[in-house]
């Protein structure tokens, strides 16, 4: 639709920019929603790795320095 729309389309035209801008915060929000999914399932992971390095390394005395960075 160009600039010179008739007056009578105004209302329409304003109504679906509302919508355009409706979704696309919606979308954005979804997106947000996502990542912070994501970054929460990398940090459990990270959290069950940096266990499973500590029960490795605390079976003996002399690997026990080793258990302790992560």
């Amino acid at each position: 639709m160009s600039a010179s729309a008739p007056k009578s389309l105004l209302p329409a035209r304003a109504l679906i920019f509302r919508r355009y801008l409706t979704f696309r915060n919606r979308i954005q929000g979804l997106r947000l929603t996502a990542e912070a999914i994501q970054e929460a399932r990398q940090r459990r992971q990270q959290a069950r790795h940096d266990q499973r390095m500590v029960n490795f390394y605390s079976w003996c005395e002399a690997c026990r320095g080793l258990g302790s960075i992560f």
